[in-house]
């Protein structure tokens, strides 16, 4: 039997003591590195939670890389901003100062502070960060904005500012000066004011027209093209009577010509004079209303000239600065559209009665009706009248209800009371028969030139179209031979209006109907489809009633809904209009307009003889030479500087730009020199600025001032308009949520560290606790193992 020899390595005591000093090891480097292993193997059974937490907190590492770029370009954005703020008060203090000298180049010294800020802005819209443009939207690889010097003057092909401003002057100003306006004496004597075209969007249209002219008779604005005439019918107005003309300018703004009658001497500014004759000399030469009608002539053109020279320039080169800076646009109907309506007539009725004078010759208006003078009227006619000692009464109805007129015996004077006349018929009287006439008139609330005497002596009495007159009988009425008239009535196409109905048949004073009319449609049998007009792929329908939203329309509503309705499809933010009968359509995207109706006739009705309706894309041009004859605005994109140079297209202009901040949010922090707050001052600014006029010029000092106004009102930020503290508080909204997000990271960082640390640190006061545990137990098995490695078979024995 053979004895073995001890092996230590092979013993159970030497893998023991093995296995000690590989936990050694192991403690060791935990103590040198704070980490529980140096792979997921040792790492334990919390390692899949360190690794999802890594994983989160790489993902917190990019969003804050990220939110560190994102502020970085909304800091660079929001102080170019504020810079555009600053110009803007600087320009705008400027442009309100009262100061007008002008320089060797015709402008002011704000103006030329203006020249300068446009070349600030135009270098603050085009701000990089890093390699990107801020204001370019989605195309931040692109300058946002072209160099102000080509916006301004233009290139070699192209044209800038400067000409579209000039080609537009001249468009609006005509070659009379007028506005494109015509003025001309009719055969009646009337004074007639017309605009030059029916479709011209160009010069002064004329809005309204109110007289307070004594005797005399306005008609209009009215036809196509619009007009309006005035007439004194040889009757001189009195002192302080009123004209009142309102026109509206090519920028939408409205400015008032007020002409009053005057016998002050000098003739006052904003007057005309009523002919005084001339009483000094024998015989007497009397007032001519002839010379009168020719003063108020010549001041209207004066006034209008005057308004053309200064409000119309100014209002013209803010309309230039539209056509060349805003993308919206509009569609103009080919022609005035003609309603259907059938009216009243003024109707004639002749006195039964020819009035004569005490000489038995015909009376005329100047006959007295004081009974002590020669001539006087018929002292029966007279007799009747003063109905000695009570007098008479003649009653009169007509627009304003109603009236009396008072022959009192007793008095010797003439006393008009709110439509009610008193006429003195007492020896001494004043009164002729005139008064008569004018207490008539006045009574039936129809112009005095509606009421004269015939040549053979007899009253007519012209109803006018507004009214009937009707006359009670009585003494009065008999005396005079008068008998109420009552007016006819006439069928006419004059231009649509607002209020033309859309389908319909047009009754004595009833409302205008569009001639051709729209249908509702029927459930038959046969069956008819009802009338559409498709506005941009949308359709709106003709009911008969009950029209609800924008996609219905009723066809008893008038040309106004229909225009609201087409304006809630396209989106546009300028109402679309109606002016001498021609349908204007605005649209804020002109590229997408496109209008077409199943009822090719009515639409035809509405001016639109061709289809589909569509707008001339921005930059606009005058669209013929010479310009001053001109009648549209063309798209001028081929031969015009395109000033905005960035993205374009649909959308928000924030969401150009989005960027992911946390695992659910997103922050959009886009921006675009053609948004409106930015586009609008941008504008303003570049039309001051060129805008120049001769220094020596009649009109010079208000061309500038009217300008300057505008400039000032462009300036001052509107409730319900975007402006550039908008667009701040956009971006600061975005830097709020970055702000929330980065603090929610912070504390999701800390728990999710944690979880790291726990499963994967190793604590340095339990890990030496192990190691001087692991050491006594080695340094007892080394003891153990050597006193082991000294026995011998002898000792044994």
């Amino acid at each position: 039997m053979s004895i073995s020899s001890i092996n230590y390595g092979s013993s159970v005591l030497g893998a023991q003591i093995r296995n000690i000093n590989q936990q050694l090891t192991d403690l060791s480097t935990q103590l040198s590195t704070g980490k529980l292993s140096q792979n997921y193997s040792g790492m334990g059974t919390n390692e899949g939670f360190a690794i999802a937490s890594r994983a989160q907190l790489s993902n917190i590492a990019a969003y804050t890389d990220t939110i560190t770029n994102v502020n970085v370009n909304i800091n660079l954005a929001n102080t170019a901003l504020q810079s555009l703020t600053t110009i803007r008060n600087t320009v705008q203090t400027g442009s309100a100062s009262t100061a007008q000298n002008l320089n060797v180049n015709g402008q002011t010294v704000a103006q030329t502070t203006a020249a300068a800020q446009f070349g600030s802005m135009v270098g603050v819209l085009n701000t990089q960060s890093g390699n990107r443009y801020l204001f370019s939207g989605t195309a931040y690889n692109t300058q946002s904005v072209a160099n102000a010097g080509d916006i301004i003057d233009g290139t070699t092909t192209q044209a800038g500012l400067k000409q579209v401003m000039a080609e537009r002057q001249a468009a609006d100003l005509g070659p009379n000066g007028m506005g494109r306006l015509v003025q001309s004496t009719l055969l009646s004597g009337a004074i007639q004011v017309q605009e030059d075209s029916q479709t011209s969007p160009f010069g002064l249209k004329i809005a309204a027209v109110s007289s307070t002219l004594t005797g005399a008779t306005v008609t209009g604005p009215s036809g196509s093209p619009v007009a309006f005439s005035v007439n004194l019918n040889g009757v001189n107005p009195n002192n302080g009577d009123k004209l009142s003309v309102q026109f509206t300018l090519p920028d939408g703004s409205t400015e008032q010509i007020d002409l009053t009658a005057s016998t002050a001497t000098p003739t006052p500014v904003g007057s005309f004079a009523i002919d005084p004759g001339n009483p000094n000399v024998i015989p007497p030469v009397p007032s001519n209303p002839a010379n009168t009608s020719a003063n108020l002539n010549t001041a209207l053109n004066t006034a209008i000239k005057k308004l053309a020279g200064t409000s119309l320039v100014a209002a013209s080169a803010v309309a230039a600065g539209d056509n060349f800076f805003n993308t919206a646009g509009s569609a103009t109907a080919n022609g005035a559209a003609n309603g259907n309506l059938v009216s009243y007539t003024s109707m004639t009725g002749t006195g039964s009665v020819a009035l004569q004078d005490s000489a038995s010759a015909v009376a005329s208006a100047t006959t007295s009706l004081d009974p002590s003078a020669t001539p006087h009227l018929n002292g029966a006619v007279l007799a009747a009248l003063a109905n000695a000692p009570t007098g008479t009464t003649l009653t009169i109805t007509g627009a304003n209800g109603a009236h009396t007129i008072t022959f009192d015996p007793n008095v010797t004077t003439v006393t008009p009371a709110s439509g009610n006349t008193t006429i003195g018929l007492a020896s001494g009287s004043t009164a002729k028969v005139s008064d008569i006439l004018n207490a008539i008139a006045t009574a039936a609330g129809i112009p005095s030139a509606n009421v004269t005497l015939s040549p053979s002596g007899n009253i007519q009495i012209a109803t006018g179209a507004g009214t009937d007159v009707a006359i009670a009988g009585g003494p009065a009425a008999t005396a005079l031979g008068l008998s109420s008239v009552t007016r006819g009535t006439a069928s006419s196409n004059p231009p649509i209006t607002g209020a033309t109905v859309l389908s319909g048949t047009a009754t004595t004073g009833g409302p205008e109907v569009l001639q051709t009319a729209f249908q509702a449609g029927s459930a038959g049998p046969p069956a008819v489809n009802p009338d559409t007009i498709t506005v941009n792929g949308q359709t709106l329908t003709f009911v008969a009633s009950g029209a609800s939203g924008p996609n219905q329309i009723n066809i008893t509503d008038n040309v106004t809904t229909l225009l609201s309705k087409i304006d809630q499809l396209t989106g546009t933010s300028k109402p679309s209009t109606i002016h001498g009968g021609v349908i204007t359509i605005n649209t804020d995207d002109p590229g997408s307009l496109n209008i077409t109706s199943s009822n090719s006739t009515a639409f035809q009705a509405l001016g639109f003889t061709s289809t589909p309706v569509t707008a001339a894309k921005a930059p606009l041009r005058v669209g013929s030479s010479p310009f001053g004859s001109a009648t549209t605005l063309v798209n001028g994109s081929a031969t015009t500087v395109k000033w905005y140079t960035g993205n374009d297209g649909p959308g928000s202009a924030r969401s150009t730009a989005v960027a992911r901040v946390d695992d659910s949010v997103t922050v959009q922090y886009g921006a675009q020199a053609d948004e409106n707050a930015i586009r609008k001052q941008l504008q303003a600014i570049a039309v001051f600025g060129t805008f120049s006029t001769s220094p020596t010029g009649q009109y010079a000092g208000g061309q500038v001032s009217a300008l300057s106004l505008r400039t000032t009102q462009a300036l001052t930020p509107q409730p319900g308009q975007q402006k550039i503290e908008d667009i701040q508080t956009d971006i600061a909204m975005a830097q709020n949520t970055m702000k929330d997000s980065t603090t929610r990271q912070t504390q999701a960082k800390a728990q999710l560290q944690t979880i790291v640390d726990q499963a994967e640190s190793a604590s340095p006061d339990q890990v030496a606790a192990e190691i001087l545990s692991l050491q006594n137990a080695l340094q007892a098995s080394y003891q153990t193992t050597a006193k082991l490695a000294e026995l011998s078979l002898v000792k044994f024995l």
